[in-house]
């Protein structure tokens, strides 16, 4: 292999030794698990929402099948262009219906579906545990797991899921960079 010829040995060497050091997976290689997170964090910056900024990414195994984030359906006004139509009077009126707003998990299955992707079987990773709308929806998928970031409280949604056998699981980062970004999000939303 010519390449190696071209690379000093001590750092051939440095190179090689971090890659089979044992603690190099705990400590640097992320997890598949640990890259959703990240794509999913990712998408979320795409979410045109004035409160929330949700992504979620669905896979099977180690591979990636769709994503999706909270916003309005193609074509429709975007909240921050013309304001959040929750906002009534100068109060936030939530259960009225009147958002214009898809959650992330419920984008995630549409785009499958739009692209002709079979998602049975497969998992989901979203920055926000699922409300009983979506978890609904994710039963209807024939998902199997739901990994989350940071906990929504809703037991009709976690009582769906848990009638349906869908697991439900609290993502817990091993890696340092993410650890402090996961704080960052939870000190701010979960109060």
């Amino acid at each position: 292999m010519a390449w190696q010829n071209e690379i000093p040995k001590n750092i051939l060497e440095k190179m090689i030794q971090e890659k089979i050091d044992p603690l190099y997976e705990l400590r640097k290689r992320p997890t598949c698990d640990d890259i959703f997170v990240e794509v999913a964090l990712a998408v979320s910056k795409r979410a045109v929402c004035l409160f929330h900024e949700v992504g979620a990414v669905i896979f099977k195994g180690s591979h990636i099948l769709s994503t999706g984030y909270n916003g309005p359906a193609s074509g429709d006004l975007h909240c921050t262009k013309v304001g959040c139509a929750k906002i009534i009077g100068g109060e936030i009126k939530s259960g009225t219906g009147l958002c214009r707003g898809t959650h992330a998990e419920l984008n995630a299955i549409g785009n499958a579906a739009k692209f002709g992707i079979n998602i049975e079987g497969a998992s989901i990773f979203v920055t926000w545990a699922p409300c009983y709308t979506c978890a609904k929806q994710l039963v209807n998928a024939s998902l199997r797991h739901v990994l989350y970031l940071i906990n929504y409280e809703d037991a009709r949604a976690k009582k769906c899921l848990e009638t349906a056998k869908i697991s439900l699981t609290r993502y817990e980062p091993r890696l340092e960079s993410l650890s402090q970004k996961v704080e960052e999000l939870r000190n701010t939303y979960e109060k």
